[in-house]
């Protein structure tokens, strides 16, 4: 399916940043942040646990995130909401750390720093139940599109 391939290209691409949406007590907060995804659609950040958006996620892991990879007209993005969980299992991170490593073509201290929990950082991941993409080069008049991460 060629939406799907399109997720994975702009997820995976050079886009650096996504914004992450947490509710607490009804209240919306959105932040910031670096990320990485895998071929299954999953995004992955490191955050402090002391950080808003990380104790939000505790007491409601229901989240969403937003993705702009292209914002000059026309425009691209993908959006996410899922479940978040923290990454616990020493391979999955080492995989995810590998991602972030080429991605951003830094962190190879930080990588051996976070294996033996030397830094304050946890991973966490966003298992998207529902993946839009608002593709306006690809699919113009027909955007957004919901793409399942099973076909």
């Amino acid at each position: 399916m060629k939406s799907k391939s399109l997720l994975r290209e702009y997820l995976q691409g050079d886009t650096q940043t996504m914004q992450l949406a947490t509710v607490s007590d009804g209240k919306p907060w959105i932040a910031t942040m670096y990320f990485v995804a895998d071929d299954d659609l999953n995004v992955y950040w490191l955050s402090w646990p002391e950080r808003r958006h990380s104790i939000e996620l505790w007491a409601n892991p229901s989240a969403a995130a937003a993705v702009a990879v292209k914002t000059d007209p026309p425009v691209i993005g993908v959006q996410l909401e899922g479940k978040v969980e923290l990454v616990a299992d020493k391979n999955l991170i080492q995989k995810v750390m590998t991602l972030y490593i080429e991605k951003y073509q830094q962190g190879h201290k930080f990588h051996d720093n976070f294996l033996t929990g030397t830094n304050k950082h946890a991973m966490y991941r966003l298992a998207p139940e529902t993946v839009m993409l608002f593709d306006e080069v690809h699919y113009l008049g027909e955007s957004p599109l919901e793409v399942s991460r099973t076909q």
